[in-house]
């Protein structure tokens, strides 16, 4: 007499068939396999032999059985629709199923009771979590431990009855949502045509689309661990809903999770601060490489659409960002972040990054701020390239032989810079004029002023100008000093000096007429504040700057110094000083530019009581 035979069912598994088909046999899955010297493992691990030898014994067409056997790939993978699959997403050993389903089952009088009842290989999944036949929920009446009968069906119904009664009774009304109808889709073997998600294996794919709806359902910082199964199915159906229009959703959804949420305190910004426990999890949590496309695709997109910085790290890497950290610049070139700071704050650069107020360099900018931070010098090494005093610098940069790269900014505390390259450049020029290796009869450049009553300055345009024809250099000197000229060449180029008229004062002249000391008349001369002109020494012929007596006047008539208020009211600056701030009266310039005060003359006067100055008494 044979075997009992029983039908392969739609959709079940090859150790549901097999279990189903000892059972009507009066046999457990593991006594029938040894029966016809099969091991049980062999077959719930889908071995070809296995199923070869099934079909032989039940008569079922081999290629059937095929479809139905869950192949083992590793000890914790399985081959589901054709993609290696972690056991975690595709649970055999969890008697999970529908109860409206059993109980159709059991309807069957064809088959032999015990045997009715089947596991669907949809079932398997952990993204499926309704009957789409019945519109409600599965259910789970757990595992029963005994390894020997983990994938015995029939073993398992019995043993596992009371469970999967109470377990019937949670079942619920639940749609069928469009995400689990995507994942029976891509079960079978399709690809339903989603540009995101299709290249993914099925787990990734239906993990992120759960993370992303937890994410998007209960915030960004959502506690994963603890969801029920609803939520878990909730979370799915909004997370495909996201994606559904593929990579666009994918970025819509980052879109939204950096626009919402904790307030970003550095320019660094991470992911867990754009993206949330969505970064966290994949990050941290996901060390499986089938997960890589997913963050790849995060990070290039984050990368080519946020205000980002070279240090960030997205998904364990970065990317190529838009903007450099200062402190990265730092690191890399060896610059100073303070003097970059206040580059940037002197010259007014807009480095502001978009969307967070932070600052940091845009990509574009680095290579030319590498080259002008190389460039920048301050004046004590302008000096040494150019061989001069910090007197003679300063003499040259009135002139405008040499101009500052960047002025000093006060608010800054940035010192000014200059171009060493253009320093060098100037120097380099001046040294090229040489014409001779004789220095018979030439002289050093820093005497010849003092011999020909001139400047370095006027030298140094005639030099420029190519009209010496001897020119040495010193090589015991460095800089444009080791210049070696003719005193006479130099002397017959010079333009004659302009003889003195009467109506000009001198700075000595000027110290007397306006009552202040000799530091503030240069300071004003040099600052532009009394209009001079150059005109030579009565005796010496000595080029000076001189201003007319109405000049001086107009000044006079304007300002005041804060000596002359104490000595025209007899007070101690102190008690003149209060008197002039309780009445609103500010020094012109600010002490740190100018150590002598000055102040508006009328209002000076008019808040001391003096309203004539010229013929107001002393008080006391």
């Amino acid at each position: 007499m044979g075997l009992i035979k029983v039908p392969l069912m739609e959709d079940e598994s090859l150790t549901s068939f097999t279990s189903r088909f000892a059972h009507a046999n009066a046999r457990n899955a593991a006594e029938l396999c040894l029966d016809f010297g099969l091991s049980w493992r062999s077959v719930s691990s889908g071995r070809e032999e296995a199923i070869t030898q099934i079909a032989e014994l039940s008569g079922i067409d081999r290629a059937r059985l095929e479809v139905a056997a869950v192949k083992l790939c590793s000890k914790k993978s399985l081959w589901v629709a054709g993609e290696e699959t972690p056991l975690l997403f595709y649970t055999r050993g969890v008697m999970k199923f529908c109860p409206a389903c059993f109980a159709a089952d059991e309807e069957r009088h064809d088959i032999k009771p015990g045997s009715r009842k089947y596991i669907r290989k949809t079932w398997y999944s952990r993204f499926v979590r309704t009957c789409p036949i019945h519109n409600q929920s599965l259910v789970s009446a757990g595992t029963h431990g005994h390894s020997r009968y983990i994938h015995d069906l029939c073993w398992s119904l019995d043993y596992l009855r009371r469970d999967i009664a109470i377990a019937s009774r949670e079942s619920a009304p639940q749609e069928f949502t469009a995400f689990e109808e995507y994942a029976r889709l891509r079960l079978s073997g399709e690809k339903p045509g989603n540009d995101f998600l299709d290249p993914l294996p099925l787990f990734v794919a239906g993990d992120v689309c759960e993370l992303a709806g937890l994410v998007a359902i209960h915030g960004k910082q959502v506690r994963i661990n603890g969801k029920t199964e609803r939520q878990r199915w909730e979370a799915c159906a909004k997370g495909f809903e996201l994606f559904t229009a593929g990579l666009s959703g994918f970025h819509r959804f980052l879109d939204r999770l950096a626009s919402d949420g904790v307030k970003i305190r550095r320019a660094q910004v991470g992911g867990n601060e754009l993206f949330g426990k969505f970064h966290e999890n994949l990050a941290n949590w996901k060390a499986d490489t089938a997960y890589e496309p997913v963050r790849e695709a995060a990070r290039t997109y984050a990368f080519a659409t946020f205000a980002l910085t070279d240090t960030t790290n997205l998904f364990g890497k970065g990317g190529k960002a838009g903007f450099v950290s200062f402190n990265s610049m730092a690191t890399r070139y060896g610059l100073s972040e303070g003097v970059m700071r206040k580059y940037y704050k002197t010259t007014g650069a807009d480095i502001v990054m978009p969307g967070n107020g932070f600052t940091a360099i845009p990509v574009a900018d680095v290579e030319n701020l590498v080259a002008t931070m190389n460039d920048l010098i301050r004046r004590s090494e302008a000096v040494k390239i150019l061989g001069v005093t910090k007197t003679g610098f300063n003499l040259l940069l009135d002139s405008g032989l040499i101009v500052s790269a960047i002025n000093r900014d006060g608010a800054a505390q940035f010192a000014a810079r200059y171009s060493k390259m253009a320093v060098s450049d100037f120097r380099d020029t001046l040294l090229a004029r040489a014409t001779t290796q004789d220095l018979t009869g030439l002289m050093p450049l820093r005497a010849i002023p003092k011999k020909l009553l001139t400047t370095t300055v006027s030298i140094i345009r005639i030099l420029l100008g190519g009209s010496l024809k001897r020119v040495g250099i010193d090589p015991a000197e460095h800089g444009i000093m080791s210049l070696m000229l003719d005193p006479d060449e130099v002397a017959g180029l010079l333009p004659a000096p302009a003889k003195p008229e009467d109506g000009f004062l001198v700075p000595a002249d000027m110290v007397i007429a306006l009552g202040a000391s000799a530091a503030s008349i240069g300071f004003l001369i040099r600052e532009c504040h009394i209009e001079t002109v150059p005109r030579a020494h009565a005796k010496t012929g000595y080029p000076q700057r001189v201003a007319t007596e109405q000049t001086v006047r107009m000044f006079r008539e304007k300002h005041v110094t804060l000596s002359e208020c104490c000595h025209r009211l007899g007070r101690r600056p102190p008690t003149v000083r209060s008197i002039l701030t309780a009445a609103g009266v500010e020094p012109i310039f600010p002490k740190d530019i100018l150590r002598e005060q000055f102040y508006p003359r009328m209002d000076a006067m008019t808040a001391l009581g003096l309203t004539d100055p010229e013929e107001a008494e002393m008080t006391s």
